[in-house]
């Protein structure tokens, strides 16, 4: 993921060298390594001398905090940009600049004196053309990030992202890279607030990593751990892949020595959720008390999350676990999605990342009814619940996975689900079975009185000559079929994909399926890294051998 991130990035940076500008968003929720991935790119960026890299974090207090920091970063960035250790001290910064760039500080003087006697648009306006500025008087291309630039609406002025829209327009010389851990909002910005530039720039999503990527993390950062098959699977399991739970399990899994009543693995979970100094603890913990923050009765914010984490996921049944209203559960529902810290996909709440649900069932929860400051207790159910957690991994992957599809379509309630953006109603059937016909296809019938489905799980990438399998055997049928699936597991080719859009075949990919389950409180399907299918197989089979629940 970060890798193809990573070459779109650097195209961009060339082609803004050239004289040829398109601005970059990149969005995705917190987990994903978005800030490690902006450092490290600005500091590749300061060894390049025909640019001036500027990092800002735009989490800000007030007003006069953003114009020190806005101006500081400029300063920083032109200094790093010459490979000199920039002042720590604002006005030692200010100071030492006025050397190199007399007229960007005379400028930045200027506008500190604005701010007593202008009205805040006329000053953030001024400090947006800052770049521009200082791009003129150095003769260098800017290249300005802006972290969690959805931040800027707190700005006291009517509409910031007017203001930073028509500075964009006009400054030609800088090359604009924001970043968001709140997609939804940065999406509405771009869509409502930034409508005319939403051309200009290129938004790159980010997220878990794809399953075999994070094995490939596994082996190319810490292969000398030599994890066990099991163990890597249960740990891209627990995480889904995210990519700063990953780093942090592996991390501390690489400081321990000595044996304990856990394997390795589970006591490097055990220290990162546990209370004391575990990292991945500190940031759940430190999310909670930004929301109690943002609500008056944190209380029922809690009970809500404890809901979900623990698979009640639609809104009248969280509203009679939290004992609200309808009306009431929807406000804090609301409220929660706002705040970036559960999704909704149709008529289901979730949280998105699985280690995060684990410690508020197995780690928070149980804390708040420990009666003693001793909680060798708690420490003893976290390791016993991860051992459970492993165990059944393990187990899951001895089930049959054409019976996991039959499982998830018979927990179908007339629900309507979020796909690909796109509305999907999972009906109630009445009859569900796996018959094989020609002994090349195993297809899934799911019937009721209204409604008929035929899903197929392809074992391999599928190509065209599978989905014309799958056209043959729907002929077989007199009866009209209203949704044809095929869930292609290992992913699809460009041709194949074109063919049964045409024949109106729905394609889920292994993650569009994996969200079907996990809405559904089912086990995941992970790939087991270290099993191949290399037997002369039929193209589309019962289930890859080489998959397995998770």
């Amino acid at each position: 993921m970060w890798d193809d991130v990573s070459m779109r990035i650097q195209k961009r940076i060339e082609a803004h060298e050239k004289g040829y500008r398109q601005n970059v968003g990149i969005i995705g929720r917190e987990g994903s390594g978005k800030t490690r991935f902006l450092i490290r790119l600005q500091q590749s960026l300061f060894v390049n001398p025909r640019f001036i890299s500027v990092g800002f974090d735009c989490r800000i207090w007030d007003l006069d905090h953003l114009i020190e920091r806005w101006m500081g970063a400029l300063l920083s960035g032109l200094f790093q940009s010459q490979s000199i250790q920039p002042p720590s001290h604002f006005q030692s910064l200010l100071s030492a600049s006025v050397p190199i760039i007399p007229k960007t500080v005379e400028r930045m003087k200027s506008l500190k004196k604005m701010v007593r006697r202008e009205k805040p648009s006329a000053v953030i306006r001024e400090l947006f053309s800052l770049t521009g500025v200082l791009a003129e008087e150095t003769s260098k291309k800017i290249i300005l990030i802006l972290e969690e630039f959805q931040e800027l609406e707190k700005l006291p002025c009517p509409d910031p992202f007017a203001l930073l829209g028509k500075q964009i327009m006009v400054e030609k010389n800088t090359l604009y890279l924001v970043s968001s851990s709140k997609p939804e909002k940065a999406r509405e910005i771009f869509r409502d607030k930034l409508s005319l530039l939403f051309g200009n720039f290129e938004i790159m999503e980010t997220g878990p990593l794809e399953f075999e990527e994070a094995y490939a993390l596994i082996h190319k950062d810490f292969g000398d751990l030599a994890l066990s098959a099991r163990d890597q699977h249960f740990l891209i399991s627990m995480t889904d892949g995210w990519p700063v739970s990953m780093d942090l399990i592996l991390s501390t899994l690489r400081s321990i020595r000595m044996p304990s009543g856990n394997t390795p693995l589970l006591q490097a979970f055990e220290y990162e959720l546990f209370d004391g100094e575990g990292r991945i603890f500190g940031i759940f913990q430190h999310k909670l008390n930004l929301l109690s923050a943002l609500f008056k009765e944190d209380s029922m914010m809690m009970k809500t999350l404890l809901a979900i984490a623990f698979g009640k996921k639609k809104a009248q049944i969280i509203g009679v676990f939290i004992g609200k209203t309808a009306r009431e559960t929807k406000k804090i529902l609301q409220r929660l999605l706002a705040e970036n810290v559960i999704v909704k996909r149709g008529s289901f709440y979730g949280i998105e990342d699985p280690l995060f649900r684990f410690w508020l069932r197995e780690v928070w929860v149980k804390k708040q009814h420990v009666y003693s400051l001793d909680h060798g207790a708690l420490q003893e159910s976290l390791c016993a619940a991860l051992r459970h957690a492993y165990l059944r991994n393990v187990q899951e992957n001895e089930n049959d996975l054409s019976q996991k599809v039959e499982t998830l379509l018979r927990e179908f309630r007339n629900d309507a689900v979020e796909m690909n953006q796109k509305r999907v109603s999972c009906p109630h059937f009445m009859e569900i079975a796996s018959r094989p016909t020609n002994g090349r296809i195993f297809p899934i019938h799911a019937r009721n009185q209204a409604v008929r489905w035929i899903c197929q799980v392809a074992q391999d990438p599928v190509r065209e000559e599978h989905v014309s399998l799958f056209l043959d055997e729907l002929k077989r049928f007199r009866k009209r079929v209203q949704r044809k699936v095929l869930i292609a597991l290992k992913g699809v080719d460009q041709n194949a994909r074109l063919m049964a859009q045409e024949a109106r075949i729905q394609i889920w990919g292994l993650r569009d399926f994996n969200a079907l389950l996990d809405l559904y409180n089912l086990p995941k399907i992970i790939p087991m890294i270290e099993e191949k299918n290399t037997a002369d197989e039929p193209p589309l089979g019962a289930l890859a051998p080489s998959l397995h629940s998770a």
